[in-house]
């Protein structure tokens, strides 16, 4: 694969829709983590940690959901708690990312930085192992269960949940809207400052 190919290739990621089994394998599981280490990390303190939830770990993870969710909102119906709780079995796989900032002079900002990279090195990762990845928003951040399970210290927080499996259809990649670089980035030269590509 030549440069032009690996870029077209990452320019091809997309999230995955819907997710079955297999989940990704033990051998794909450890290359997409040691992907994660391959970022830009001032200080290189890997600020960040993974918990892998597989299989009856799912229900655990479920439980401690529908708790967190209890607790933000205590008159939240049953049917609502069960929709949350049903959120650990959407794939056979999940990555949780935490951030996992050191103390010291690195900025806490820019650890969860490239706590957030490792997040997408992961899913490019999945990519590249024909893994099918979505990452989802964590609904809730905290939460005495959450805080239980994953043993998250008082600096840490979750910054994702990384959906792993098998696209259970053949989906044609969405579209994506097209990128106005000129409304994104400005070019600052011997001109002065002016719009990319104008």
């Amino acid at each position: 694969m030549d440069r032009n190919d690996k870029l077209d290739f990452m320019l091809s990621r997309r999230s995955a829709g819907t997710l079955g089994a297999p989940g990704p394998t033990r051998e794909q599981l450890e290359r997409m983590l040691l992907a994660a280490g391959t970022v830009p990390d001032h200080g290189r303190l890997r600020p960040f940690r993974f918990a892998v939830i597989e299989a009856e770990g799912r229900a655990a993870f479920g439980d401690a959901l529908a708790r967190a969710a209890a607790e933000r909102k205590p008159d939240m119906s049953e049917a609502a708690r069960e929709g949350v709780r049903a959120k650990a079995f959407r794939s056979p796989t999940i990555i949780v990312l935490i951030a996992s900032p050191k103390p010291g002079k690195i900025e806490r900002w820019e650890q969860q930085a490239t706590a957030a990279c490792a997040g997408y090195a992961i899913v490019l990762a999945a990519h590249a192992l024909g893994v099918g990845a979505v990452w989802k928003s964590v609904p809730f951040t905290r939460g005495q269960a959450l805080t239980e399970l994953f043993g998250l210290g008082e600096a840490e927080e979750m910054l994702g949940f990384i959906h792993l499996g098998t696209p259970t259809a053949a989906e044609e990649p969405a579209a994506r809207p097209a990128i106005d670089l000129s409304a994104l980035t400005i070019v600052i030269d011997s001109n002065g400052t002016s719009r990319f590509g104008s």
